[in-house]
């Protein structure tokens, strides 16, 4: 049997990878190009997640990178990724959150402008919800369910943005989807060049294994073989 996002042509077994999508930004890929140091952009645009302050760096753990919140590791991607106003985009990461702050930026600006994090307003061991910043609105993303992203946990999210319109935001964890009460929406405008934190505050705490980015909505057959792939490969 093959597995997903396989096929077969003139005899050959075609194996998905996250390249086969259009309009790949960044990919960061387990065990491939990554130091301390950098972690190599494997999407072919040479988009690098760099930090040469050594004690800013994270450390190379399980083929990704392991932050430390209190030591302040972060990154700052070669170039900027900028989307535009009612734009759609993925993001998808396969993460470990090795403890949860009120705060946690996955994606940021450098600034308090744009940021992807993660937040436990209530406290204890789990994230109770997403914050995303677009143009100048912040808005929750807030599954049915509270704990969804629970520390030690090792999760694939991904996140898409549909185009046009409101700029619904869906969020899937290890390509199920997870249920909103009430739909997050930001069609604003979006800048991201860190990774790990917001303005040199909120801090990740946590393991990054591996980091894509698409400056697109990506198709219901794209999402399936992209999340399958992913599943698969971390053992999730």
């Amino acid at each position: 049997m093959l597995g997903l996002g396989n096929s077969v042509s003139g005899g050959a077994v075609q194996v998905f990878s996250p390249t086969d999508i259009s309009d790949l930004s960044i990919y960061l890929k387990n065990n491939v190009g990554v130091t301390a140091a950098q972690w190599n952009d494997s999407s072919g645009r040479n988009n690098h997640a760099v930090q040469e302050t050594a004690g800013d760096q994270a450390t190379v753990s399980q083929g990704g990178l392991s932050f430390e919140s209190s030591e302040s590791d972060h990154y700052d991607f070669t170039s900027q990724i900028t989307i535009s106003a009612e734009e759609g985009f993925t993001i998808c990461v396969v993460v470990t959150l090795a403890s949860i702050s009120a705060n946690m930026t996955l994606l940021g600006l450098n600034n308090t402008s744009h940021f992807l994090e993660f937040t436990n307003p209530s406290g204890g061991d789990q994230a109770d919800k997403l914050r995303i910043r677009l143009g100048s609105s912040t808005t929750a993303i807030n599954p049915d369910g509270d704990d969804q992203f629970g520390a030690s946990e090792k999760m694939l999210l991904t996140l898409i943005r549909q185009a046009g319109g409101t700029g619904n935001i869906l969020i899937y964890k290890n390509g199920s989807i997870l249920a909103q009460s009430s739909q997050a929406a930001n069609p604003g405008d979006g800048e991201f060049i860190s990774l790990g934190t917001r303005n040199n505050d909120r801090f990740l705490n946590g393991t990054i294994f591996e980091f894509i980015l698409y400056e697109k909505e990506i198709s219901g057959t794209e999402l399936t073989d992209l999340n399958g792939h992913l599943v698969s490969k971390h053992g999730l």
